[in-house]
């Protein structure tokens, strides 16, 4: 992967079985050691782009080449041996893998992890982890779909990749952890020469910091395509203002956004201190369960007076 840009597209166009057009004529050119922010409503056709790019969709007009170099050419040595390195470099992730059945039933997380090569990769895998704030004796079945997801992500990103795409996968995450996920895939790109591009509806935290260039899909058609640092956020206007010259756009000012990400992340770095590690927690929900176990004299229900009452009156027994 020697090219300047990681995705070049030109003229890329897709069209689904039932002849509605998904992508029409895009054009890109994103480089290396960038951090890029997919956008457009729903159906704009920033999944359908993602999963052309991870190879998960044949793309039949137009050209496409990651690293310079066409992913579905095989005509020669060189291209197999670029093909291999790129299902080595690409990692995807979609919303689809933490809604799959199979990863809900009772598997412990820490045979997934090893399963996709976490102890080839330790040192990755314990950073990730502790990003992540993963508890590696959970059980597929027993968390949530926020920890299903830390899960997803761990697993995803443990192999070193080049290119990685997102979509939608920190919908379930809380602000903390999203946070800890973006200063991690920022300074990878940094110290890698890495790719990221990222759609989500999500914006709180991906400021000129984060994100290096924003680009706008609508109807299956690129409509912008945005370095950040053209981007001011500024007191000087209420929402937006865009100034152009020969129909390009030279400068963006943006309100400074009246969000309550700040705060929210502010309360849960204190939840975090509280709580302390993994195992500290696992210590102190273990005693609360003991004292709660100790203080009860008798059945869950004995001191109820309703529930006893409840069945006293349709089983004829105080209590079940």
């Amino acid at each position: 992967m020697t090219s300047t840009f990681a995705v070049e597209t030109s003229n890329l166009t897709y069209v689904f079985n039932n002849k509605k057009c998904g992508l029409e004529d895009i054009n890109l050119q994103i480089p290396w050691g960038t951090t890029n922010l997919l956008v457009g409503p729903n159906g704009a056709g920033k999944s359908t782009l993602l999963k052309i790019l991870a190879g998960k969709t044949l793309v039949k007009q137009g050209k496409l080449r990651l690293g310079g170099f066409d992913p579905f050419e095989f005509s020669s040595t060189r291209h197999e041996q670029h093909n291999s390195d790129i299902n080595n470099y690409i990692s995807y992730l979609g919303t689809e893998w933490a809604n799959n059945e199979v990863v809900r039933r009772d598997i412990p997380v820490k045979l997934l992890i090893l399963s996709i090569g976490g102890e080839a990769f330790r040192e990755r895998r314990d950073e990730l982890i502790q990003i992540m704030d993963l508890d590696p004796d959970w059980s597929m079945c027993a968390i949530s779909d926020g920890e299903r997801r830390r899960v997803q992500l761990v697993m995803g990103l443990l192999k070193p990749w080049k290119l990685l795409l997102l979509d939608e996968v920190t919908v379930d995450l809380d602000v903390i952890v999203r946070q800890n996920l973006l200063n991690f895939l920022k300074r990878e790109c940094k110290e890698r020469n890495c790719c990221v591009i990222y759609a989500t509806h999500i914006f709180d935290g991906l400021g000129k910091n984060w994100c290096d260039r924003v680009i706008h899909l609508n109807a299956g058609k690129k409509t912008d395509d945005v370095d950040v640092g053209k981007i001011d956020f500024s007191l000087e206007v209420d929402e937006v203002e865009v100034k152009k010259s020969a129909g390009v756009i030279d400068r963006i000012k943006v309100a400074l956004a009246q969000s309550l990400h700040p705060l929210v992340l502010h309360w849960l770095k204190d939840d975090l201190e509280e709580r302390g590690s993994r195992e500290e927690e696992k210590e102190r929900l273990a005693k609360r369960q003991l004292d709660w176990d100790n203080a009860r004299d008798g059945h869950y229900f004995d001191k109820d007076s309703k529930i006893s009452q409840y069945f006293q009156a349709t089983r004829g027994k105080p209590g079940p």
